[in-house]
């Protein structure tokens, strides 16, 4: 994000944000901090990003996810002071990468929180009302920056100017012509005023180029090329943060993706669209470069280590088959043994082979030629017996793998649903629970806080909980149902777990589809255009004997059709993860 960007953005956020009460503190990575703000009738996301390279500030499209379980210094700051403060301003230093949006709390007074958008030195501060630093994302001792020290009790001061170069604002006829004319005929000219112009970026020095001469490419010797135009595209920049006249746009590739986002028109590139706002832009911009999952990463290990899991349970299942006897196959050993010692006195030292007369026929037994008979007859018996185990203990055996392979299936479809990092890494904890998977070796981290259920309030006053894996699900069923209570979960698919609390009140239809609507939407399903949900009393399920958490037995049950829904923000309880 260049100057001119960050303008667009501190207009859009007085718009939309001042006034407003911010109401939660997150961290959606390690470089970033983002504030949910109730303003103009509605919830809000604003994300601050210090990453080296993706560092911006912008509204964001949807609710922002927790992704760290660390709570930094900073975080548990902005927490105290910003929580429940209202958003009195937002402030652009001319021309300059920095961002100041001014709070007060009606108990601790007023702060301000930085964001410095620039670059691998980008930076979020917290400042109290006189200035001083409270935080930083990234603190500098004076022996990292003797210049330019932030640290905790330290007085803030500004990111230095750039040296050499003019401010946009300052930038005069003959200074242009002074940079021409010293300047080599080859010399491009968006280069030449990316080293002349501060806070010009190059994406905006190609298209004030291409707006002056009609040529991206062109150099100081362009036959284009004037004091005049260079100096009227310099003044219609400039004008944009007092006259506005913003038109955020998006240019894509030839490969249809996103290349770049501008709070104006990219004349100079093949194809652009238009958004709504400069934060619109930035999201679709940023969905594409860095991608819509920020947990694609954590997700891919996970979903490794099911793999593996999921190999070790079919292998297994494999050998179970091949050992598995049938009825005929334990009762014949039997008959076997008893052929032999019937037949005993027939038996001489060496014989490999009994023809025993069954009055059924003519029944060869193979002998050990090392065995008596009597010896031979045990043999059987021996494997009679361990076949008979076999028999009975193998179909156990298996029903625990498909049980297994269930819950798999269940903390599959749980990843695929999980949308914030803790509630990844406690499906990763739960698998390796199971000890299916090996635990990797190395320090063993300190369990993270475990998430919670989400919590609804329906408008007529009954209170939702959803399971959003394995481990809620268990919490939501045994810990928060009542007998009573409605239990919902999506059928022959693996999903959430739903509980309408009833409070001995008979629920009606609307709240039962609304609720099985919302355990569609939070289940393999979710992209069906419609599904079957069964529904009872939380009295008729059962523990699954021998399962793993969240895994239960129906007695009895009801179903309905329903189209997947997500639950409106606006439903949510705030004792929800």
């Amino acid at each position: 994000m260049d100057a001119i960007t960050l303008a667009a953005v501190a207009r859009e956020l007085r718009e939309t944000l001042v006034s407003g009460r911010i109401q939660a503190v997150i961290r959606p990575s390690a470089e970033a901090v983002a504030l949910e703000i109730f303003g103009q009738g509605k919830r809000q996301w604003l994300l601050l990003d210090a990453h080296p390279r993706y560092a911006r500030v912008h509204r964001l499209r949807e609710r922002a996810r927790r992704g760290t379980d660390e709570d930094s210094p900073l975080l548990l700051l902005l927490r105290k002071y910003l929580r429940g403060a209202r958003v009195e301003d937002v402030f652009q230093p001319a021309w300059e990468r920095v961002l100041h949006l001014r709070c007060l709390h009606p108990r601790l007074g007023p702060t301000t929180l930085v964001g410095e958008i620039m670059g691998r030195r980008s930076n979020i501060l917290l400042l109290d009302a006189e200035g001083t630093i409270l935080e930083a994302q990234r603190r500098a001792g004076p022996a990292q920056n003797p210049h330019r020290v932030v640290l905790p009790g330290k007085p803030y001061q500004p990111p230095p100017p750039q040296r050499n170069k003019t401010p946009i604002d300052l930038v005069t006829a003959p200074e242009i012509e002074r940079w021409l004319n010293r300047t080599p005929a080859r010399e491009p000219l968006w280069r030449l005023l990316v080293s002349q112009i501060a806070g010009l970026s190059p994406l905006l020095a190609r298209e004030l180029v291409y707006r002056a001469t009609g040529d991206v490419h062109a150099d100081v010797a362009h036959p284009n090329v004037s004091t005049g135009s260079l100096l009227d595209v310099i003044t219609w920049v400039r004008s944009l943060p007092t006259e506005g006249g913003w038109a955020p746009t998006v240019a894509f590739s030839d490969e249809d993706v996103p290349a770049a986002f501008a709070p104006y028109e990219l004349t100079h590139l093949d194809r652009f669209e238009h958004y709504s706002t400069i934060s619109e832009a930035a999201c679709a911009y940023y969905v594409a470069v860095i991608g819509a999952d920020s947990y694609a990463g954590r997700r891919r290990q996970v979903r490794q280590m099911l793999e593996e899991a999921r190999k070790k349970l079919l292998a297994r299942r494999a050998s179970l088959g091949e050992q598995a006897v049938g009825e005929e196959d334990v009762a014949r050993l039997r008959a076997q043994g008893e052929w032999i010692l019937a037949y005993a006195w027939k038996v001489k030292p060496g014989d490999r082979e009994l023809v025993a007369d069954t009055g059924e026929g003519l029944l060869r037994i193979p002998l050990d030629p090392t065995l008596t008979a009597s010896e031979n007859a045990q043999a059987y018996f021996a494997r009679y017996q361990k076949a008979k185990r076999a028999a009975a203990r193998v179909p156990e055996l298996l029903a625990e793998v498909d049980r297994d392979l269930a819950y798999l299936d269940q903390l599959q479809a749980d990843l695929a649903l999980a949308d914030n990092a803790p509630q990844i890494e406690e499906l990763r904890e739960a698998l390796l629970a199971t000890g299916l998977v090996a635990r990797p070796g190395g320090k063993r981290k300190s369990p993270a806080p475990r998430s919670r259920p989400l919590q609804l309030r329906t408008p007529e006053g009954f209170t939702v909980w959803i399971g959003r894996n394995a481990v809620q699900n268990e919490e939501v069923t045994w810990r928060l149902a009542q007998p009573e209570d409605i239990w919902l979960h999506t059928e022959r698919v693996p999903g959430s777990h739903v509980v309408i609390r009833t409070g001995g009140r008979e629920v009606p239809r609307q709240v039962l589809e609304q609720a099985a609507a919302w355990a569609a939407y939070y289940s393999q399903a979710r992209q069906d255009t419609s599904t079957s949900v069964m529904y009872t009393q939380r009295r008729h399920l059962r523990r699954l004997k021998g399962g793993r958490p969240g895994q239960v037995r129906v007695l009895q049950k009801h179903s309905l059709v329903v189209a997947p829904q997500k639950p409106p923000v606006s439903l949510e309880r705030r004792s929800s993860a």
